[in-house]
């Protein structure tokens, strides 16, 4: 005669409730899956308002998806005008220098010009703490190209940010604000972007770190819509919230 007390891990595998599975498998359930794809969709790429069931998302929060290429290849920027190999010199020459910062406190961006080894212009933007440090980097770029964009002598605009020049360089990005630089340095060509070897002691790039460092507290305050990774991390914990709500439900009820 056969044993039934082994048949009773498989009674019980083929009668577990489709919810319970999911918990312990940790896959969200299909339709709480699908809504999360929509509403990426919708928010930065449509710009429409979405509703995550109780929660809404507003496209004006959010970084834009940009799509195709905005600038024809034949006209794209000339690597000559941004360097990552150039040398750099302290001197006593007008230069200028950029930087983000981000901290449990929030995110911060700085750019500054110096002369004679001393800080003569400068400008910090306090971000909200939902800013990444990438979009303080590149920011500070942009702020700095602008101030830059009235002269008709050669700038050169020092960073340390290797991967905002690497995305500017990129002709693909779907980054709106890497697409704004774009633009400008093909307005402005006098102004040549140069990535900083970080930690090596520059004083410029020390005072821009600083100074976005300060930023995150003490300068003025700046928008900037949230990026998009941290859209996606919100619709996450929206469904992760819904799914376990539905959960707590389904065992009340299943009591």
């Amino acid at each position: 005669m056969a044993d039934d007390s082994r048949k009773q891990p498989l009674d019980e595998i083929w009668t577990t409730p489709t919810a319970a599975l999911q918990v312990v498998t940790g896959l969200k359930p299909l339709h709480l899956q699908i809504q999360q794809e929509v509403t990426y969709v919708q928010v930065p790429r449509l710009r429409s308002s979405s509703n995550f069931f109780t929660v809404i998302f507003s496209p004006t929060d959010y970084e834009s998806k940009s799509s195709g290429i905005h600038i024809h290849p034949h006209n794209f920027l000339s690597h000559n005008q941004i360097s990552f190999a150039e040398n750099h010199r302290d001197s006593g020459a007008k230069a200028r220098y950029t930087d983000g910062s981000k901290t449990d406190e929030g995110t911060g961006s700085a750019y500054c010009i110096l002369e004679n080894y001393g800080i003569i212009t400068s400008w910090q933007g306090k971000l909200d703490h939902s800013n990444s440090v990438f979009q303080a980097e590149i920011l500070a770029i942009k702020m700095a190209i602008e101030a830059a964009s009235s002269l008709h002598r050669p700038i050169k605009i020092w960073t340390e940010s290797l991967s905002s020049l690497m995305a500017i360089l990129n002709p693909k990005s779907h980054h709106s604000m890497v697409r704004e630089i774009q633009t400008l340095l093909l307005s402005h060509k006098h102004v040549h972007p140069r990535w900083l070897k970080a930690n090596v002691g520059y004083l410029g790039n020390e005072c821009a770190d600083q100074l976005a460092k300060e930023a995150i507290t003490k300068g003025n305050p700046f928008f900037l819509p949230k990026p998009l990774s941290y859209l996606k991390s919100e619709i996450r914990s929206a469904a992760l919230s819904i799914w376990q709500d539905n959960w707590l439900q389904y065992t009340r009820y299943s009591a």
